[in-house]
């Protein structure tokens, strides 16, 4: 039924609610940020991926968050208070959280435990064929969510959860305002979403920028930008060409062999980090690759060291399995990914490989260094005897079009917490994509039932130690199987005007919070 709701009030037709002037005599600066790409949607569960999350960051909030610079790093996993002042664990499934009086949406309505179950509620991101399913391989662990009163809401979930209290911090969790997502659809709601974070929709003009502006009534305290403008620029010479000429503040995605003309000014400066986000290869069990040991040649004969020297100044790393070291169940001693070229060939010989076509398809401007890497890898592939075809596109649709011949696409992973069912279980499990292509069965992979059970032991299992041991178990069939395998984790590189003291964190989140975004007198 509430499907049905969803389905009535979704608009055809976009009309952005108006958004009051800034008073003319406001001081505070107005920040630009080029990035490479802009998402088609801000409703915070429809588009997760690398290019909305550096916006609805700043939009949303989460009942706890997540402290990223609890030790200076950008990548601490601490728990700390967001729109719930505090949290008490009731039993094994269920947590009780004391909502932060008087905080105001953007459309100035007060958050309530009303606008906590909506927000988690079955049909909207979790349950049943719900309206947003990208949501469902995070949220579907949840079974029901209880307004005890105004300000106290009960969290359920489905079985014991360990990282219940992590799993609220982190992706899909944002709390939006229930009855302006009610009235206006989630489409429309999609372009002029109503949170409680720090900035709230000003104006979008397709392909050219995203501008937002202060949220005065914010409840960490009044924001330090006036306005905060995403501009969409593909080309990196643009982005730095932009920030020289004091056109841009921040650009994103640099390439580290950029980096020295960057530092050749003295009024810009350079942040780095080592995201919590793996690039990555999704191979589609199709032609060629219904075999196996295709799948495995493919991934045993990339030089991933050569890689990382060649691209990243060898200033990233490749994990040893789909893990991070920062996770608590880290199996330390798991194997590296194999670079080996002889077993590759003897693999392609055995499945009776005779030189098919193999394509593959990747987005432009998106991953950065992807079409670099993809043409090192295609010389290695090509050393090996394997036959790949590369076909570069200008989006994401002509990758994953019904349509579209495609046997490798690349991704990116992201660990969303640091934990298993932050990357490995949502994205390669029994409710993933991977496991459900909607546009085509063949591009699905029929993952060993084997595997689906060892993660369903990592999401319902309260001992470690048993979490752990199934954890192996299913990394050891995701490896045998290769339905997919990791290239490294990016060096992503910012560029900053000098003046703006800002800090990136591991994940694709440009936290703009006053805290973290702070200007020179």
């Amino acid at each position: 039924m509430l499907r049905r709701i969803f389905k009535v009030i979704a608009v055809a037709s976009i009309t952005l609610i108006a958004v009051p002037a800034v008073a003319q005599d406001d001081s505070r600066p107005d920040l630009v940020i080029a990035v490479n790409n802009l998402p088609g949607s801000l409703e915070g569960i429809e588009e997760m991926g690398n290019v909305a999350v550096r916006i609805t960051y700043s939009m949303f909030d989460s009942l706890i968050r997540r402290d990223f610079l609890a030790d200076g790093s950008g990548t601490a996993s601490k728990l700390v208070p967001g729109l719930a002042e505090s949290w008490t664990r009731i039993d094994d499934r269920t947590l009780e959280l004391k909502l932060r009086e008087g905080v105001k949406f953007h459309d100035g309505s007060e958050l309530t435990s009303d606008d906590v179950a909506f927000s988690f509620v079955a049909g909207r991101g979790r349950g049943y064929d719900p309206l947003i399913g990208t949501a469902k391989r995070f949220m579907d662990s949840i079974s029901h969510v209880v307004p005890v009163d105004k300000y106290t809401v009960r969290v359920v979930s489905k079985e014991p959860d360990v990282l219940l209290e992590q799993r609220l911090a982190g992706y899909a969790f944002w709390i939006v305002e229930n009855k302006t997502y009610l009235r206006e659809g989630k489409d429309a709601f999609a372009r002029n979403p109503v949170g409680t974070g720090p900035y709230k929709m000003d104006e979008w003009v397709e392909g050219e920028y995203i501008r937002l502006s202060s949220h005065d009534d914010y409840f960490g305290g009044k924001p330090t930008a006036k306005t905060v403008t995403f501009v969409q620029v593909p080309e990196v010479s643009a982005r730095i060409a932009g920030l020289v000429s004091g056109e841009y503040d921040i650009s994103v995605n640099i390439p580290p062999d950029q980096i020295p003309t960057i530092e050749r000014y003295d009024d810009l400066k350079v942040e780095q980090i080592v995201l919590d986000n793996t690039h990555m290869l999704v191979f589609y069990p199709n032609g060629p690759l219904e075999d196996k040991r295709v799948r495995q040649a493919l991934a045993m004969s990339i030089d991933r060291d050569l890689l990382r020297r060649a691209l990243w100044a060898d200033k990233n790393y490749t994990p040893n399995g789909h893990q991070l070291p920062s996770y608590e169940m880290y199996i330390e001693d798991y194997p590296d990914f194999e670079f080996n070229p002889e077993k590759a060939k003897d693999l392609l010989a055995e499945a009776g490989y005779d030189g098919e076509e193999i394509v593959y398809k990747f987005p432009l401007n998106y991953y950065l260094l992807s079409t670099e890497a993809a043409q090192a890898m295609q010389q290695m592939w090509q050393s090996v005897g394997l036959n790949v075809k590369l076909e570069p596109v200008e989006n994401w649709g002509q990758v994953t079009d019904a349509d579209a011949q495609v046997n490798i696409r690349p991704w990116s992973n992201t660990h969303r917490i640091p934990d298993p069912l932050g990357s490995f279980v949502p994205q390669w499990g029994e409710f993933s994509d991977v496991q459900n292509n909607q546009q085509d069965d063949a591009r699905s992979w029929d993952a060993p039932e084997a595997f689906n059970d060892a993660q369903n032991v990592i999401i319902t299992e309260t001992d470690w130690e048993k979490r752990k041991a199934a954890y192996r178990e299913a990394l050891d069939i995701w490896m045998d199987e290769t339905p997919g395998t990791m290239l490294y984790n990016p060096l992503e590189t910012y560029a900053v005007r000098d003046g703006v003291t800002w800090q990136p964190y591991g994940l694709y989140y440009m936290d703009l919070r006053p805290y973290n975004l702070k200007f020179a007198e």
